[in-house]
């Protein structure tokens, strides 16, 4: 089709009046930054199952389970103490991961991922039964959200309030005094360590807690 030269500048005028008009509304933000910005709400979530396996994978690493916490603390070597004594180590690593602010997502990762492993060993002991195993998970997640509670409170508190907390959720030995005194020790040095690592260590897995030993304390 062919247009004459009056109506091309009809069209140019009014090309040009939309050009002027859409200056004055310009978006405040551009395409990139609105995609950071949704980016930055939604991707803590689908990044919390893959953060919380390699939190979980260097808190189930802990190097003296038997040493310490069977031997020395005189615990039997049970799924039961093996739960205790590793949601012991998966709250240290929460409580330094409380600090990011997308801390609700990669903590439940964390959980998340613990519960996996408590779950695949429950079964590996030869109980076949759902009705069982899930019962079992929601006892054990009562009480882990109860240890963490205890352990949170006694942390906030004092030496004194956190040796409680460890004695009634992770070493219920009448005469463990020197090795719940250990614990104390250890917790606070354990967490002093973990915040002198940037979150990005943490987030991916690049720690690892030291022993236990009641003879250093």
């Amino acid at each position: 089709a062919s247009y004459s030269t009056d109506r091309s500048s009809d069209l140019e005028a009014k090309s040009t009046a939309a050009t002027k008009t859409n200056k004055r509304f310009v978006l405040p933000d551009t395409y990139a930054s609105i995609a950071r910005r949704i980016l930055s709400r939604f991707l803590p979530r689908y990044q919390g199952p893959a953060i919380g396996r390699a939190v979980y994978s260097a808190c189930s690493c802990y190097p003296d389970f038997r040493e310490f916490w069977v031997e020395e603390c005189r615990l039997p070597e049970t799924f039961q103490t093996w739960f205790s004594t590793t949601s012991f180590y998966v709250w240290m690593a929460m409580v330094r991961v409380r600090a990011d602010p997308n801390a609700k997502h990669y903590n439940q990762g964390i959980v998340d991922s613990f519960f996996q492993d408590a779950e695949q060993r429950i079964r590996a002991s030869g109980i076949k039964s759902g009705r069982i195993v899930n019962d079992t998970l929601k006892d054990l997640v009562s009480s882990f959200k109860g240890t963490v509670m205890s352990l949170d409170e006694g942390f906030a508190r004092s030496d004194a309030a956190l040796a409680a907390a460890v004695w009634r959720n992770i070493l219920p030995v009448d005469d463990a005094v020197l090795q719940i005194d250990a614990i104390v020790s250890y917790t606070r040095a354990q967490l002093q360590i973990l915040d002198s690592y940037d979150i990005s260590k943490i987030t991916t897995g690049q720690f690892a807690f030291g022993p236990v030993s009641a003879d250093k304390h």
